[in-house]
């Protein structure tokens, strides 16, 4: 780690001359690969214009972000802004820094919409926001370049993996009865939690080393669970909403331009109040009730996303 850090941070040093309108156009490239953004795109891809490709983006967000959290985990590699005061943070951002979250999701989830479409010029357009949503993090401040191309190949071998499994294990799971799918998902889900848990105790962690929090120049909390907990519990909803929309009848996006504005609209509102209003009820607090909460929370959002918004599109005749 030492030897890639004293590589790469000229390289990090550098981009810190990059000018001032430059800097604002690659925020908003970064804004492309935030949780946030997929959390916009998905749903609509899913309840406006193509309800599969909707649930394999969501699928393939949820699965890559959980595993972005065991790699920063497992490795505890620092960001730039952290090992010298040379380098300034023009994002937030608070976990390890390696493999980038960011770069890892761009390659995996602009890759997968780029193999959806037999059209080269969108195809090109998706290896160019894959490479330049990498490159916004190493410009920002808050990657080292060894990072995103981590990132990048992580990704890239997360598509390979989805593209090989999808079809034999989606036929598996449509021949499984109703507790023994979501038996699968329980053991899906705790894939995730499982690695984390042995990996760093999640109510005592080890220390932050003390010249990383001088080089921030505030305090940083690398080993929160909170982007694992969000991921998994929208993985786990997301799932469960699955399952029961399969054994209650399916989902389609298609209808005239009006059906699909008003459906998406009405989703978000719900997305929203889940969102905000146990936002604001839920503790924020590291300890068992806390994370509890923020799971269950991210699963109420995921079994509105796939299950509880469809059935209000159908009931509301916006949908059939």
């Amino acid at each position: 780690m030492e030897h890639l850090t004293q590589y790469f941070l000229p390289v990090s040093i550098w981009f810190q001359n990059t000018p001032a309108w430059l800097i604002s156009l690659f925020k908003g490239i970064t804004f492309l690969g935030n949780t946030e953004f997929y959390l916009i795109i998905m749903p609509a891809l899913f309840w406006s214009i193509d309800a599969t490709l909707g649930i394999r983006t969501g699928i393939m967000l949820l699965v890559s972000g959980g595993l972005n959290s065991i790699l920063k985990f497992a490795f505890q590699w620092p960001r730039p802004f952290w090992v010298t005061s040379r380098v300034t943070n023009l994002a937030e951002a608070s976990s390890f820094g390696f493999p980038s979250g960011h770069a890892q999701n761009a390659a995996s989830i602009w890759g997968l919409l780029g193999n959806s479409t037999p059209k080269k010029w969108l195809r090109a357009l998706s290896l160019t926001i894959i490479f330049l949503i990498g490159l916004s993090r190493i410009v920002l401040g808050v990657h080292f370049t060894h990072d995103v191309l981590a990132g990048w190949l992580v990704g890239a071998i997360l598509l390979g993996i989805f593209l090989k499994v999808e079809r034999p294990l989606t036929a598996w799971l449509r021949k499984q009865s109703l507790p023994k799918q979501i038996l699968a998902l329980l053991g899906a889900t705790s894939l995730f939690l499982i690695p984390a848990v042995l990996i760093v105790p999640p109510f005592n962690p080890p220390p932050v080393p003390q010249s990383w929090i001088a080089g921030a120049g505030t305090l940083i909390e690398p080993y929160h669970y909170e982007g694992l907990l969000t991921t998994t519990g929208a993985f786990f909803g997301l799932g469960l909403g699955l399952i029961f929309l399969f054994h209650t009848g399916d989902f389609n996006a298609r209808g005239p331009i009006w059906q699909r504005i008003l459906r998406y609209i009405t989703g978000l509102i719900g997305v929203l109040i889940l969102y905000l209003g146990l936002g604001s009820i839920f503790p924020d607090r590291v300890d068992l009730l806390s994370y509890a909460l923020r799971f269950l929370r991210y699963t109420l959002i995921g079994l509105w996303i796939a299950y509880g918004a469809p059935k209000l599109f159908i009931w509301l005749k916006l949908s059939e």
